[in-house]
């Protein structure tokens, strides 16, 4: 999964500041946010499908742990909570969600950073960007505690459990697609992923996604990819072409770096046709800007063959190892590792430079 920010300083997708909570850190956190008599007017509860899931848990010294996440509700709340909050300004003007959940060590080891189950926790925004976790301080302008506090213990004997509750903050205009847990941390885009969706989170993304056939000049810098024309960036006429189910035996064979998950995935393969606006050749290789994605929130990026004579059936491409003139048209297939056999393919994203958010078709799957 490409690792997007709404805050580029953040580190591992969290915005670190002090946790100075009071007597809320003593309550639990699902109570916390379901606390009527505190909830304003504006709060929403979000449709969010809840329950268990069953995942694994990978530290940062790759030691596994078996955990169930419970996820038990999520609020969107006000953007009039983080006024009087210690927060980073930049987060100022943001709207925070409230996500709480249980986590449960089901497992025979000791978690030894509790805290760290969270870190795995990503929630995907209906612009296909994932929300910043924020760690706030203070209070609401009225005085009363903030409503969500992590209270994660500092370790996780077998068999116990903890309630907690997280912030995510979203801009005002944007809503939420789903909730994801990956197993290998959310910047291992290959590894095992929970996934808890948005009721309606489809259908606000799905209304802002062009057609396969609907051409956008996209912005592509040639310099990022190691090769330099008279103009940097360029703007290039871009048409989804297909986009196919694939199978591992296609892949026999060939060097694409997968890891053990995508190994046992399933490959889609999506092509997209360029053209070549001039006045020089086009270095063929947008590949990189290309992503997949999928009914729950994913960001799967594309791999391609380290051996430029591969020959892929269903993947089709004319890219390899040539110049594009001036006038001409170029198809580049690219290969998409779906892990999870309960996600689907749901569009096709390319990541313009210098532009924020992704320039999004629908996915004709054939």
């Amino acid at each position: 999964m490409r690792l997007s920010s709404y805050i580029e300083k953040t580190v591992m997708g969290a915005v670190a500041i002090s946790l100075l909570t009071g007597c809320a850190g003593e309550k639990d956190a699902g109570e916390a946010v379901e606390r009527a008599a505190e909830r304003p007017a504006s709060w929403k509860d979000l449709p969010v499908r809840t329950g268990a899931r069953d995942v694994v848990h990978t530290d940062t010294d790759d030691r596994s742990y078996k955990v169930r996440i419970t996820v038990k509700g999520l609020v969107r709340g006000s953007e009039k909570d983080m006024r009087g909050a210690r927060v980073d300004e930049e987060l100022k003007g943001t709207v925070p969600h409230y996500l709480s959940f249980k986590v449960s060590n089901t497992g025979r080891k000791k978690i030894p950073a509790a805290y760290m189950v969270g870190s795995d926790f990503a929630l995907n925004g209906t612009d296909w960007e994932r929300a910043e976790k924020a760690y706030v301080s203070g209070g609401r302008p009225d005085g009363t505690d903030l409503p969500c506090v992590d209270t994660a213990p500092r370790t996780l004997a077998p068999g116990d459990s903890y309630d907690t509750c997280v912030t995510y903050v979203l801009p005002e205009s944007v809503g939420v697609l789903s909730l994801t847990h990956n197993a290998d941390d959310y910047l291992d885009e290959g590894g095992t992923v929970a996934t808890w969706p948005v009721e309606g989170g489809l259908e606000a993304v799905s209304a802002g996604l062009r057609e396969p056939d609907d051409v956008v000049r996209v912005r592509w810098d040639a310099r990022k990819d190691g090769f330099v024309t008279g103009e940097n960036v360029l703007e290039l006429p871009a048409r989804l072409a297909s986009v196919s189910r694939g199978s591992s035996a296609d892949l026999a064979g060939l060097d694409l770096g997968l890891n053990e998950n995508e190994r046992r995935g399933v490959p889609y393969y999506v092509s997209v046709t360029y053209t070549n606006p001039g006045p020089e050749d086009l270095h063929t290789d947008q590949v990189g800007s290309v992503s997949l994605l999928t009914e729950g929130g994913l960001q799967i990026e594309g791999k391609t063959p380290f051996d430029v004579d591969a020959r892929i059936p269903g993947c089709p491409s004319d890219w390899v190892a040539r110049m594009i003139p001036p006038g001409e048209s170029v198809t580049e297939c690219s290969i998409h590792m779906v892990t999870d056999d309960r996600d689907k393919p749901f569009a096709v994203g390319f990541a313009e430079a210098g532009r924020p958010g992704l320039v999004t078709w629908r996915a004709p799957l054939s």
